[in-house]
């Protein structure tokens, strides 16, 4: 007899996520993202259809075993060539008109492709897709959709015509080309650009970044993200764990403490660290704390309570600062050193240093003085003039590309970066002549008596002879500026370069005898020890245009242009003799670092006495145990090896060497580490501050004025600690500790307020 019950199809197994923690399993299977009827297998690389039996009989079949005894005698080289012969699926697929309707890409796992009519994935690349799309199961499912649809298409004849377009409009959309949805997210993501006014030249890391979060679209989804919470992340998460980092370090070595303020209306004071890493003995240059300074009382007292109610709360020794750089305003270190006294009555042993690059500021700005007004003046006009508009700066763009000059800017001069006094007199000379035919040109048009007295000017015969003779003379200053702006230690070369400098600029004008043997104390003013007038260097440049001044008779303006330049290096010579360390001893002892000396020197009883002047400088450490490692220190390298070190830079010569361990790995030279970790934290010059003070104005703009002052710290502390490192938001290392920081109640907790304690506590 028929039977009347209708047999039902039984249903498919799923994956069960006890599989990945199941011991027999665990270490081979995995989830298929698109379908939970799957489970892939890492050893075989491929898919199979879930079930107890079916997984258990997998793992004991021979083709299973056989593939996990080649896996585990290959090494991996050949495990991840083999790897890379995976068929990768291919964007260009899904246009192909004859997988476009059922074809789609797996998201997690590029070596799959997943089957709209069967509802299944596959493994494999464009060869195993044909394949498919040729089987009689797909054909079969695609006859019976193909039914599906036209009985759907008969049934729904009697829809209105809005939904009918609207499933023609959607249908379009999905089968649209994959080049033409590229073009349209390109042109909508240029348009974001543009809408909120960011930068073009941040397009292509943003589309990087997405394209690393987009990797996983459920979490791109799922991602939520507001003001509030973007602020508290920077806040709470980030900005706490980048200060822990550079505490911890500190904490247990010496370091170089930068203090600068900002002279807006809101008052901040870096707190920024100069120091030696102690696990990878890299220098790091990082930002402790931005802190917040009442502005209308700000004197060296309490700048000095703010900064020591800091330590207090990190809890950081005193003791462990080695040096001081600052800038020279009067609260720091300038008439009363308010701040060094207060300072070193906690630091006994403290070390004070000034800024070279601020130092050589002040020199060539005395010496500038010495030159005729007028050339400030018109270089300050000129660069004025030019881009006081659009018009302006665009037809003078036309006359350098017809006169074929690459420079097509002038720079306007900066009062605060002497630097710019360099690059402005270089590229006014560049384009001298372009400069004086194009104000005839605009002074023939409009006749007005801005271009009149600037043409007046270029043709005072003077005017350029000055301008040669500081593009020589400055780029003496610019080159040594630019030498100790680096993060690498030079502080060891310090003082022979200051002396250096000084004798670069006293050849210009010194007799011989004062410099064949160098007397640094000579009176550079006495007109018995400079050259005679007409023997001073101007420079080649200089020189060639006073002698054609001198041909057609202008002798009177040349005997005055020399004796200027010669009063400008008599000032530039005096002033850097007193702001420079020409005569530092402490500075000099530390040429006893050298490759030249401490690798090579024989007389190790006699180097040592550099060495340990160094050390009772700076206090604290143990100078029989470096003595003791300063004496064997040449003997345990071969010449090859001394030869082969002497060509790595300071840093990279003495990290490799201290580096050297026992076969128990204990450290070699456990005090010469300490040493040098010490002066290796010293400054070169104050550019850090400097860089984090330019980062505050940009933060706290007229535009981002609701930016509080913990936002404003917590941005400067990640931003420093990411460039410390030479990392980016992209390649960051998220921890557990960011993670756990995440959690509702302590990413949204209220900050409190520590001040009162602090001051309490002090």
């Amino acid at each position: 007899m028929e039977s009347s019950v209708k047999l039902t199809k039984k249903p498919k197994r799923t994956f069960s996520v006890a599989w990945l923690s199941d011991v027999r399993y665990k270490s081979w299977i995995r989830e298929v993202p698109s379908d939970n009827t799957l489970y892939y297998c890492t050893i075989c690389d491929k898919s199979f259809s879930c079930g107890s039996t079916h997984i258990s009989r997998h793992a004991e079949s021979a083709h299973h075993k056989n593939n996990s005894n080649k896996n585990c005698s290959s090494d991996d080289d050949s495990f991840l060539e083999k790897k890379s012969r995976r068929s990768i699926f291919q964007q260009k697929w899904l246009d192909r008109a004859e997988f476009k309707s059922w074809l789609r890409e797996v998201p997690h796992d590029p070596s799959l492709f997943f089957c709209l009519m069967c509802d299944k994935s596959a493994a494999g690349g464009l060869s195993q897709i044909i394949r498919h799309s040729k089987s009689k199961a797909h054909i079969n499912k695609n006859k019976t959709n193909s039914i599906e649809v036209s009985q759907s298409n008969n049934n729904s004849q009697s829809n209105d015509d809005t939904q009918a377009t609207h499933n023609r409009a959607t249908q379009t959309e999905l089968l649209s080309s994959f080049e033409e949805r590229k073009k349209s997210a390109e042109i909508r993501f240029a348009a974001f650009i543009a809408d909120k006014n960011i930068p073009h030249q941040n397009a292509k890391e943003i589309l990087s970044f997405f394209r690393h979060v987009g990797e996983d679209p459920n979490v791109l989804k799922a991602m939520s993200m507001g003001r509030t919470k973007c602020k508290n992340i920077i806040t709470n998460v980030l900005c706490p764990i980048e200060t822990e980092r550079v505490v911890n370090k500190i904490q247990n070595t010496k370091f170089t403490i930068f203090i600068n303020e900002t002279s807006d209306n809101e008052k901040w004071m870096t707190f920024l660290v100069r120091y030696v890493d102690p696990d990878t003995l890299d220098i790091r240059s990082q930002l402790v704390k931005l802190i917040d300074i009442d502005a209308k009382d700000s004197n060296a007292e309490k700048l000095f309570l703010a900064f020591k109610c800091e330590m207090w709360k990190l809890q950081i020794l005193f003791l462990n600062i080695v040096a001081l750089s600052c800038d020279s305003a009067s609260t720091m270190t300038g008439k009363h050193l308010l701040f060094k006294e207060k300072l070193e009555e906690e630091c006994p042993h403290l070390l004070t240093f000034s800024c070279p690059c601020y130092a050589t500021m002040l020199a060539v700005h005395a010496a500038c003085n010495e030159i005729p007004i007028a050339c400030e003046e018109f270089i300050t006009k000129i660069g004025d003039y030019i881009n006081c508009s659009p018009k302006c700066s665009s037809v003078f763009s036309e006359f350098c590309e017809y006169f074929q000059e690459n420079n097509n800017r002038l720079s306007r001069l900066n009062d605060t970066r002497w630097r710019s006094h360099y690059l402005c007199v270089k590229k006014l000379l560049e384009s001298w002549d372009t400069i004086k035919h194009f104000l005839n040109q605009i002074s023939v048009n409009e006749k007005t008596r801005a271009e009149e007295c600037l043409l007046s000017m270029m043709d005072n015969i003077e005017l350029k002879a000055y301008f040669l003779f500081l593009e020589y003379t400055l780029n003496f200053f610019n080159k040594f500026n630019t030498f100790f702006q680096a993060l690498d230690t030079r502080i060891h070369i310090l003082q022979p370069k200051s002396l250096n400098f000084l004798l670069q600029i006293c050849q210009n004008f010194l007799k011989e005898k004062h410099l064949k043997p160098f007397s640094k104390n000579v009176v550079f003013s006495l007109q018995e020890n400079q050259k005679d007038l007409h023997q001073i260097t101007l420079g080649l440049e200089c020189e060639k245009y006073l002698q054609k001044l001198m041909e057609h008779g202008h002798e009177d303006e040349v005997e005055t242009i020399r004796k200027n330049c010669l009063k400008f290096y008599v000032t530039a010579a005096e002033n850097i003799r007193k702001t420079l360390p020409v005569d530092n001893v402490f500075l000099s002892k530390l040429q006893v670092f050298k490759p030249s000396l401490h690798l090579f020197d024989n007389d190790r009883e006699t180097s040592f006495a550099d060495v340990s002047f160094v050390a009772q400088t700076i206090g604290g450490f143990d100078e029989d145990g470096l003595k003791k490692e300063w004496i064997v220190l040449s003997s345990d390298f071969t010449t090859n090896e001394k030869q082969s070190l002497s060509k790595l830079n300071f840093d990279n010569m003495w990290k490799k060497i201290l580096r050297s361990s026992y076969p128990n790995n204990m450290a070699k030279y456990p005090n010469l580490i300490n040493i040098l970790n010490a002066i290796r934290s010293l400054p070169n010059s104050n550019s850090d501050p400097k860089t984090m003070v330019s980062i505050v104005y940009d933060l706290t703009s007229k535009k981002r004025n609701k930016l509080s002052a913990a936002s404003v710290n917590a941005i400067c502390v990640f931003k420093s600690a990411l460039k410390a490192r030479g990392e980016t938001s992209m390649n960051m290392t998220i921890e557990e500790k960011h993670l756990s920081l995440m959690s509702s109640d302590k990413l949204y907790a209220s900050a409190t307020k520590e001040t009162t304690l602090c001051e309490t506590a002090l």
